[in-house]
Parts: C-alpha cells; structure tokens; sequence
C-alpha cells in the first residue's frame, strides 16, 4: 500500500531526519531501507535488546514530514505482508490482531484518539520525529515486549 504522494518539502526534511535514524538503528545493528518509488517509506529492522537474535521488520509511511504522524506497521520482511500476526511484538497498545498501534506516535493511535490533537500526547512537529518514532519502537521492544505475537 503507497501512501500519497510526497510533497518536496517533506522529502527535503525526512532526507535530513533520516540520517540521524540511520545512526541510531545501525548503532544497535539494525537496518534502515528508504523505498525507491515512495520516497515517505521507509523499512526499519529493529531487535530488541535482550533477544538480539530476534528481527521485527517495521513499516513507517510519512504523508506528511514532520507534521504528522507516520503509519507504522510490522510485516514478516522487508517489502513483506502487512497482515501476519506472528511479525508484531506483544507490546501494551500494539494490537496485532487490529494491525496498528493504538500510542501517540502513530496515524493510527491519531485516528482513534483525537483527543491526542491536544495536550500532552499532541504530536511533536519539531526536533526530529523520524528519530523520536524510532526511539519509541525501539525502547518498546527493549522495556515492554513479552515476545512476538502468535
């Protein structure tokens, strides 16, 4: 699934947002895969601390950057399905069975939560929200994952 077009500006700010995420996901031997066609696409491989030996491929499509959200879903492999339980984490307000996580850094969470359009958990537009996102899958995975779904 391709998310919309692009704007320039947007690809102009991810280009520069990105090479911190790079930094930051290769620095715990993961990987970050920018689509060739959809350039608000990218591919993180994420492994949690404790279970180095384990590999949760993520999905994170920008609509808009750094304005809003990104989509993030976990697929099976790099390009792989979206629609397969066993690729997401056991994580509080992931729901595998939904394919989305209901958590403030998420289009999805937004879409359920408006009430997150205001106050402490609104959406932060500076800094780098590429790198914040990243961090957040990955202090997840490293804090609060009890295991890969079934």
């Amino acid at each position: 699934m391709a998310t919309a077009a692009l704007d320039v500006e947007s690809q102009l700010n991810l280009r520069r947002d990105s090479q911190a995420v790079v930094e930051f996901v290769t620095g715990r031997d993961g990987v970050v895969a920018c689509d060739a066609v959809d350039r608000g696409l990218y591919w993180l491989v994420l492994r949690p601390a404790n279970d180095v030996e384990e590999n949760y491929w993520v999905r994170v499509a920008w609509e808009r950057y750094p304005s809003a959200p990104p989509s993030v879903k976990f697929a099976d492999a790099i390009g792989g399905r979206l629609d397969v339980t066993s690729a997401w984490p056991i994580i509080p307000g992931y729901r595998p069975g939904s394919f989305d996580i209901c958590q403030p850094f998420t289009a999805e969470g937004f879409t359920i939560h408006a009430e997150w359009q205001q106050g402490p958990d609104r959406w932060p537009s500076t800094g780098n929200p590429f790198l914040w996102v990243t961090e957040t899958l990955q202090r997840d995975l490293d804090n609060r994952c009890q295991g890969r779904s079934g």
